[in-house]
């Protein structure tokens, strides 16, 4: 079964999940009341072994949490800093209407603020956004480009401006350069819903708190747009939350023909390292180890119960976008504002050096 099948499959019979769409927060709660993130393996592995420092030190330092805010509600959502003043993250956190609406931050109680949390260095800053990009071929979560059928989670992705440049200490992340193998791991850094491998989700998101976790990127699914034509460029990966059960039953999903038509079996980390995202962990990082610097891989946008366990427990499966394919639209448009390019150029000519360097 091609992935774009499973989808359709799984949406038919009402298993799938969106679970990584912006998770709502009442208007006027305070974010801090919630406990966070990303789902952690068995125990004795728990969800507080994953936590951040959230400190300058940390690798992770660039990885903000997005606090969406339009028609009296409120979300939020993780990015990854890749200038300045740039956050990637999900098209779909920025989408009002499920059709590829972008938010107007123009219009009364509508706004996009980027939350950094980096203890010793400023501490925690929160920036608001003074423009939003959707990419251009994201239509909704799930909706394919006209002719061609089934479930598309392609193109899920989107650039926020900051109006001003990022703290001191955020590290900003360079795009990993050229397509990633499939049977690479990836470092999964977001704010959102936490549990574990035999619970599943237990708690909610947290803008203050972030963890991290490792996956095996299974398999890639290409182009929309090109009637994932195999010839055409990936855009999309996938991968499941591989452990072992409470009862001791080993779970690699994709590795049954029965889910996919053939067998996919991915290598497993590990009870304390393998990991599954959750609700509000969306636009958050997928990273690669490159000469020991973390890069840009993909993103992380979605996933889908397969009913092995609990809803984001072991057997579930998750993906979101390489970006590789996105480079050109992303280049063209994380772009400073003129002002901000003469800022720099100042700042350099008086100090002669840059303020801040590449993760």
């Amino acid at each position: 079964m091609k992935p774009t099948q499973l989808l359709q499959a799984l949406a038919i019979s009402g298993i799938f999940a969106a679970s990584f769409a912006a998770q709502a927060i009442p208007s006027g709660v305070d974010g801090s009341a919630f406990t966070a993130l990303i789902t952690s393996g068995s125990l004795p592995d728990t969800p507080a072994a994953r936590v951040d420092p959230n400190n300058a030190a940390s690798p992770f330092s660039g990885v903000v949490s997005l606090n969406i805010r339009y028609s009296g509600l409120s979300y939020i959502c993780s990015g990854t800093m890749i200038t300045p003043w740039h956050v990637l993250t999900a098209g779909h956190c920025v989408d009002t209407n499920g059709a590829g609406a972008v938010i107007n931050i123009n219009a009364p109680g509508n706004d996009v603020r980027a939350v950094f949390n980096t203890s010793g260095v400023g501490g925690t800053s929160v920036i608001t956004a003074d423009r939003v990009d959707m990419n251009p071929d994201y239509h909704g979560f799930g909706v394919c480009p006209a002719g061609v059928g089934g479930f598309c989670v392609n193109d899920d992705i989107a650039i926020v401006r900051l109006s001003q440049a990022a703290p001191v200490g955020a590290k900003i992340y360079d795009i990993y350069n050229g397509p990633v193998n499939e049977g690479t791991t990836f470092n999964m850094v977001g704010y959102g819903t936490t549990g574990d491998g035999w619970n599943g989700y237990t708690a909610g998101p947290n803008f203050r708190i972030k963890r991290s976790g490792q996956n095996v990127f299974d398999f890639a699914e290409t182009n929309d747009e090109a009637n994932f034509s195999g010839a055409s460029a990936e855009e999309v990966w996938y991968a499941d939350f591989d452990g072992v059960l409470a009862n001791g039953t080993a779970v690699d999903s994709f590795c049954d023909p029965s889910t996919l038509g053939v067998a996919i079996c991915g290598a497993s980390l590990g009870n304390t390292i393998e990991s599954n995202i959750g609700g509000g962990d969306s636009g958050g990082p997928s990273f690669v180890m490159v000469n020991g610097q973390y890069k840009l891989a993909a993103n992380n946008t979605f996933g889908f119960a397969m009913g092995v366990s609990p809803q984001g427990g072991f057997g579930d499966g998750m993906g979101g976008i390489l970006l590789d394919s996105y480079r050109n639209w992303i280049a063209a448009t994380a772009v400073p504002e003129p002002g901000s390019l003469a800022l720099i150029g100042v700042a350099l000519a008086g100090l002669g050096l840059s303020r801040r360097r590449k993760a």
